[in-house]
């Protein structure tokens, strides 16, 4: 289904990042025309006086304002665009608050993204202000231009403290502490200039329901993993639609097992695990314990491949950024032009090498998040979704797909809880202190408030 690739290729240099406003425009004309591409419906947003207010006081010069938004999802981002440019501006209207015309935002982004994206990404990003962000290496260059857009920036900035997709819209697991350091290196940076205005990070929560289609839609899709996994023979034809989230849930507590006990057999003795000579001897269902030791395994593989050396007390999220910068290394290459043809011969296997590496690095990262073995007890239809993509994501991963691939086959109506601000001045006598101390009480409270918005929107919706 996939390709490995095997041939190395130069390395990305994309232009300083800047402000296209006439590109911009004409791509806000068809922004809406976008979203229904991504299977967006009319989002619905929740106390938009939230947000409206603080980018209001942003544009009059009151505030600097960072937007951090939940990455469950994985096109987050561009529901995140979509929202400044076409939801927040309806919502501004009706709730009598007077905007600019045009509103935007300046996004962070992994500096993988144009990797793995491809070319139109490549050329969009820096040309509506997008600023890239290195997770292992904190290069003077980047950190600086990242530091004076905080401060200095036309639009507020969007970024997620998340730091990377998490695939569960309704849990908040750890965040990245590097939102606060940016909002108190703003905050240092105005105090500087003379300036008074205050930071505020504005918390935004994002969650999609489902239209009546969804539901044929979904048993589809879970025919689809039946047959793959082996749980369905070849050919086998969808006869019923599951009409009740329990007969959904039944469905999918089959597959995940299923994937693991493949999963098991495949990895055979690597990190410790039972050698076995095919899925049939594997557990029909397996431990607890079975994904964390499949993690490892996965995660070793990827490390032997590419010379990394192994740190099994290392954070698994840790150990993954080191193989995704290192693979990326071996196939977007700064060498190319001065290498012999021999030479060229060999970083084509490393790049190969390098790309088989990255598979097991893309499962590690579904293994780290999702939970193969438990479907919550009473979970609503929505949550339920979304497992089945997590599970249909895993899948297709294995046989080389990435994110980039991840299925969208279901009309989504986004819904976006922005949080209450969060002002960073509040915390500037802590700062002068303890500033990791600071930075970790920013970061326990913006937790707190995105649990805050999962729970108002399941007050609204559930």
């Amino acid at each position: 289904m996939y390709i490995p690739q095997t041939e190395p290729l130069p390395t990305l240099d994309l232009p300083e990042p800047t402000l296209h406003y006439p590109l911009m425009k004409a791509l806000r004309s068809i922004i809406q025309l976008y979203a229904r591409a991504l299977k967006f419906r009319e989002p619905v947003l929740l106390y938009p006086e939230r947000l409206v207010r603080t980018y209001k006081d942003f544009t009059d010069g009151k505030n600097r304002m960072i937007a951090g938004f939940r990455h469950p999802y994985g096109d987050d981002p561009q529901l995140t665009a979509y929202l400044f440019h076409h939801v927040m501006p309806k919502a501004a209207r009706k709730i009598g608050i007077k905007l600019p015309r045009f509103t935007h935002a300046h996004f962070i982004y992994g500096v993988e993204v144009p990797m793995w994206s491809g070319p139109f990404v490549r050329w969009l990003l820096p040309r509506v202000g997008a600023v890239p962000i290195n997770h292992i290496h904190m290069d003077a260059k980047g950190m600086s231009r990242i530091r004076k857009l905080f401060s200095e920036g036309t639009f507020p900035v969007a970024l997620a403290p998340e730091g990377h997709v998490t695939y569960g819209s309704e849990r908040v697991l750890e965040l990245e502490t590097g939102t606060a350091r940016f909002g108190f290196w703003c905050m240092e940076d105005l105090e500087k200039a003379g300036r008074t205005e205050n930071v505020f990070i504005v918390p935004l929560s994002s969650h999609y329901r489902y239209g009546k289609r969804a539901r044929p839609q979904l048993s589809r899709m879970i025919r689809t993993m039946e047959i793959e996994c082996g749980l369905l023979p070849k050919g086998s034809k969808l006869r019923t639609v599951d009409s009740t989230d329990k007969a959904v849930a039944q469905r999918l507590s089959r597959i995940g097992p299923a994937i693991l006990s493949h999963l098991l057999a495949f990895y055979g003795e690597y990190g410790g695990l039972p050698v076995t000579n095919g899925t049939e001897s594997a557990p029909e269902f397996p431990s607890a314990d079975t994904q964390k030791v499949i993690l490892e395994a996965a995660l070793l593989a990827a490390e032997r491949m590419l010379g990394i050396p192994c740190d099994p007390q290392k954070k698994a999220i840790l150990r993954l950024y080191t193989i995704r910068t290192a693979g990326w290394d071996r196939l977007f290459r700064s060498d190319l032009r001065e290498m012999t043809p021999l030479r060229f011969e060999l970083a084509k296997r490393e790049a190969g090498e390098a790309w088989f590496a990255m598979c097991h690095m893309e499962l590690s990262e579904l293994l780290i998040y999702v939970d193969f073995r438990n479907i919550p007890a009473e979970a609503h239809f929505e949550t339920l979704v979304e497992i089945a993509h997590n599970f249909f994501d895993a899948l297709n991963r294995l046989k080389g797909g990435t994110l980039r691939n991840r299925a969208n086959i279901i009309d989504k109506y986004p819904v976006i809880v922005p949080g209450e601000p969060l002002n960073l001045n509040a915390y500037r006598e802590k700062y002068k202190k303890d500033k990791k101390g600071a930075m970790q009480d920013v970061t326990v409270d913006l937790h707190d408030r995105f649990e805050r918005c999962i729970e108002e929107y399941r007050h609204e919706f559930r």
